[in-house]
C-alpha cells in the first residue's frame, strides 16, 4: 500500500494523517538520526542563491574533473554519517586525500569540520565559508560522478514533490530544496525495506523500536533549513524498496507531531 495521493510532478503528498500517535522512528529520531541530520549539511549544505551564481556547467568550478576513487569516498563519506563518527576518521581522510586538486581547499575545510565532530567537538557548519566549500564539493562531484539517477526533490508543507515511483539503482544524487510556505526546516530521511519485508509504513512506523530497525536500513538523509535552502547527498542503491520521511516535529519545536503525520512520507523502487 502507497500511502497519499499522486501529485503532478509525480511526487506523493498525503493529506491525511499516518496513524499511530507516538511512533518507534518518532521516538529513536533524536538519538539514532539528529547526528546524522547535522552531518548531511557538513557532506552538502548549499545556501540558498548558490544556483544563480551558476547559470551553465561552464562555470561548474575550474571544469572539475572527479575521479571514480573520488566519487566513492565522497559517497563512502555520507554513509559513514548515517552510523558512528567516532569510527569515520579513515574515510574522512580517504575523501581529504582523493578530491581534486581545483578542490583541495574546498575538501580540507570539509574534512576538518568532520573531524571536528568525530573527535566530539563543535564543528562550524554555520561558518559562510564552510557552506561554500560543502556547497561546491557538492556541486563539483555530482557533475562529475557517473550517477544512474539525478533526483530533484521539493520538501513541502507537507510532502515530497518530485520522488517518482521508482529510480534505476545504482548511485542516485539527489538535491533537496525547502519549499516550505510556513518557515519551518524539512528532511528527506531515507530507509530500504530488508528483503522480505512487506509491512506498510502504518505497520513499520508501529512496531516496537528494535522490531523496525531489523526491518529497515538507514540509507541516507539530507537536510534543508531554512526555506529555499537546498542541500544535496549522493547514495547508492541497490535494487528495493524504500521509504522517505521527515521527522522534523510540526511547527518546529521539540516535542510536535513529525511531519510524517501531516504526509511528508513517500515510498519508490528501485529497480
Amino acid at each position: 500500500m502507497r500511502p497519499g495521493r499522486q501529485a503532478s510532478e509525480g511526487g506523493v503528498v498525503n493529506d491525511d494523517p499516518i496513524p499511530g500517535g507516538t511512533t518507534v522512528l518518532h521516538r529513536t529520531h533524536p538519538r539514532r538520526l539528529a547526528l546524522g541530520l547535522v552531518l548531511s549539511l557538513a557532506v552538502t549544505a548549499a545556501a540558498c542563491g548558490d544556483d544563480d551564481e551558476t547559470s551553465s556547467d561552464d562555470t561548474t568550478p575550474a571544469a572539475t574533473e572527479v575521479s571514480a576513487q573520488a566519487c566513492d569516498d565522497y559517497v563512502a563519506l555520507g554513509g559513514a554519517m548515517t552510523g558512528d563518527p567516532s569510527a569515520a576518521g579513515g574515510i574522512i581522510e580517504a575523501f581529504e586525500a582523493s578530491a581534486p586538486e581545483a578542490l583541495a581547499d574546498e575538501a580540507a575545510t570539509v574534512a576538518a569540520t568532520f573531524a571536528a565532530m568525530a573527535e566530539g567537538g563543535e564543528p562550524a557548519f554555520g561558518d559562510p565559508g564552510y557552506q561554500e566549500a560543502s556547497a561546491a564539493i557538492a556541486d563539483a562531484y555530482v557533475d562529475g560522478c557517473e550517477t544512474s539517477a539525478e533526483l530533484d526533490v521539493d520538501g513541502v508543507d507537507y510532502g515530497f514533490e518530485g520522488l517518482p515511483e521508482e529510480v534505476d539503482a545504482g548511485r542516485v544524487a539527489i538535491r533537496f530544496t525547502n519549499a516550505t510556505e510556513h518557515d519551518e526546516p524539512h528532511e528527506l530521511v531515507l530507509f530500504r525495506r530488508m528483503d522480505g519485508v512487506t509491512e506498510s509504513v502504518e505497520e513499520l512506523l508501529a512496531l516496537p523500536e528494535e522490531e523496525a530497525f531489523s526491518k529497515v536500513e538507514m540509507k541516507g538523509v539530507v537536510f534543508a533549513d531554512a526555506p529555499g535552502s537546498e542541500a544535496t547527498t549522493m547514495v547508492d542503491l541497490e535494487p528495493g524498496s524504500y521509504i522517505a520521511l521527515c521527522f522534523i516535529p510540526i511547527g518546529g519545536g521539540e516535542d510536535g507531531p513529525p511531519h510524517f503525520t501531516g504526509g511528508m512520507v513517500a515510498e519508490f523502487d528501485a529497480v
